[in-house]
């Protein structure tokens, strides 16, 4: 399953749900509202859900997986998010379920922490293989590492 949230701006002043939040589209200072859509594994639309404009995106992440479950019958599945999307809060809520698996990307400060102890080798890398590496702090967890070139530079990780 696929899930993203996603922003309008609103131009009206009536609408209950439109909040100043961080904005998608560049309308900084202007009202929005929030609509989360979770798709099949071919992108095809399931269902969508609206929230007020300043709702983050994981504080709605957890609860898809449950109206996927309920509302939909899915008890075996892999959710596929961002950093922002998918938090430790819901990682640790999902982990307690062996039917629930999730694809995400670690924080910069976790990459950070697996380089530093050793983990994670930047040498290991060429410009087109990943690279599979386990570590302690993730247990039970395939982490999946590919060398962004784009994002090398000056305070960056060594290449």
């Amino acid at each position: 399953m696929l899930y993203d949230l996603s922003s309008s701006y609103f131009e009206g002043v009536q609408c209950p749900l439109a909040k100043l939040g961080y904005s998608r589209d560049g309308k900084r200072g202007t009202l929005q509202v929030n609509y989360g859509l979770l798709t099949d594994d071919r992108g095809c639309p399931v269902a969508i859900s609206v929230y007020e404009g300043n709702t983050s995106d994981s504080t709605t992440f957890v609860p898809q997986v449950k109206r996927l479950r309920e509302e939909f019958g899915i008890h075996s599945m892999v959710m596929v998010g961002d950093r922002g999307m998918i938090s430790q809060k819901a990682i640790d809520e999902m982990s307690k379920d062996t039917d629930v698996a999730w694809i995400t990307a670690l924080r910069s400060s976790s990459i950070r922490t697996l380089v530093e102890q050793g983990h994670l080798q930047m040498g290991l890398f060429d410009e087109r293989n990943l690279l599979e590496i386990s570590s302690p702090d993730f247990p039970g967890e395939r982490l999946v590492a590919c060398r962004n070139p784009e994002l090398v530079g000056p305070g960056t990780y060594p290449q």
